[in-house]
């Protein structure tokens, strides 16, 4: 009887979730793009020659072409970045992301680039520990928002290459270290030996849920949209949040302790394991709004600016820029309300082209002998 209840349960779990997939998600959409507003567009960067030097989601052609880049036998420069340096406010044709800006501007150097949307340092660490297996850098650009201090984990999306080789950090390793190769092991697949292990104390509520799951896949292409559907309703919650509570782009935005200390951390391994391997660090506070008070406690974010360079001068091969203010006002964009009003927000975080271009020469003039 109780067997009977739970499939009960399940089947009608099951039409419901494809009711609401069906009625209410049923659209495919971008979410990655999602913070980026109504002005503002992706854009990775290319070479001159028309070859991915630019990877947000480390997709498998992206990535073989910035090897083969890399094996041009140039010396190459690494740049970490987020959203900022994959897209441009009111783009218009030919309008290319500083990083496309700087790889033209040295004829005899490669600069290659991964960003991903709202990262983190810990993202970053990890990243670049995996293409310092491949790739030979003297050089690595790495701005460090606050907004990405108070973001946390690791996000399968953006770390495709690392998931799929079975990446791990290697030496000597903390508890930090650690606790970053569990995270990184935890999404990566299941190997035959946990399949069939898994398949040998499998259930009959598991045999059944998975037989439904399979079959609706199979037969709805709406069941198959559920990815979509969670982003979806995140978004909702999202907006639902900002509602409830009148936030807004220009509320202020506190910081969450725990999540900077581990990014700050993974900041100074990134500075140690450069030292380690003589690669020189050009370390910024990246530009940001400054024609009205920018989202953050104002005594947190100078804390946050100071605490940054004084990492940077314990390092002699790091060099430390404070960029905030280098974009003027008009520069920046505008994006989608997300409380619900109609009226579009300001947006701190994308600008336009000429943004871009006084960055990519702020950054040429820092690395150029």
């Amino acid at each position: 009887m109780k067997a009977k209840l739970s499939l009960g349960i399940m089947v009608l779990s099951a039409v419901l979730a494809g009711l609401i997939l069906r009625f209410g998600f049923s659209g495919e959409r971008n979410f990655e793009d999602a913070a980026l507003g109504t002005m503002t567009v992706s854009y990775e960067a290319r070479s001159i020659d028309g070859r991915d030097i630019h990877t947000t989601k480390q997709r498998e052609k992206e990535i073989a072409e910035m090897l083969s880049v890399a094996s041009d036998g140039r010396r190459s420069t690494l740049i970490l970045g987020n959203s900022q340096t994959h897209s441009i406010n009111q783009k218009k044709e030919g309008e290319v992301v500083y990083p496309e800006i700087l790889d033209r501007a040295f004829s005899e150097r490669t600069v290659l680039t991964n960003s991903l949307p709202n990262a983190n340092l810990q993202e970053f660490y990890l990243i670049l520990n995996w293409w310092l297996e491949t790739v030979i850098f003297d050089q690595i650009v790495v701005p460090v928002f606050m907004d990405d201090l108070r973001e946390d984990g690791l996000r399968e999306d953006f770390l495709t290459a690392l998931i799929q080789e079975n990446f791990a950090l290697s030496g000597e390793l903390d508890d930090f270290d650690q606790s970053l190769n569990e995270q990184l092991r935890s999404l990566q697949p299941q190997t035959h030996a946990e399949s069939s292990e898994s398949s040998d104390s499998e259930t009959p509520q598991d045999f059944v849920e998975k037989e439904i799951n399979s079959w609706l896949a199979a037969h709805s292409k709406t069941w198959a949209n559920r990815p979509n559907a969670r982003g979806d309703l995140f978004m909702k919650l999202y907006s639902w949040r900002n509602i409830l509570f009148n936030i807004s782009a220009t509320t202020k935005r506190k910081m969450i302790p725990a999540r900077m200390s581990k990014n700050l951390l993974a900041l100074d391994r990134i500075l140690e394991r450069t030292s380690e391997d003589s690669i020189d660090v050009l370390l910024y506070i990246p530009p940001i709004r400054r024609d009205v008070e920018v989202p953050y406690d104002l005594a947190e974010y100078a804390q946050f600016k100071s605490e940054v360079e004084s990492m940077a001068a314990a390092y002699s091969h790091v060099q430390f820029k404070n960029w905030e203010g280098i974009v003027p006002g008009e520069l920046w964009g505008l994006k989608a309300s997300t409380n619900g009003k109609k009226e579009p927000e300001l947006d701190f975080m994308h600008f336009q082209f000429k943004g871009h271009q006084i960055l990519a020469d702020s950054i040429l003039t820092a690395l150029k002998p």
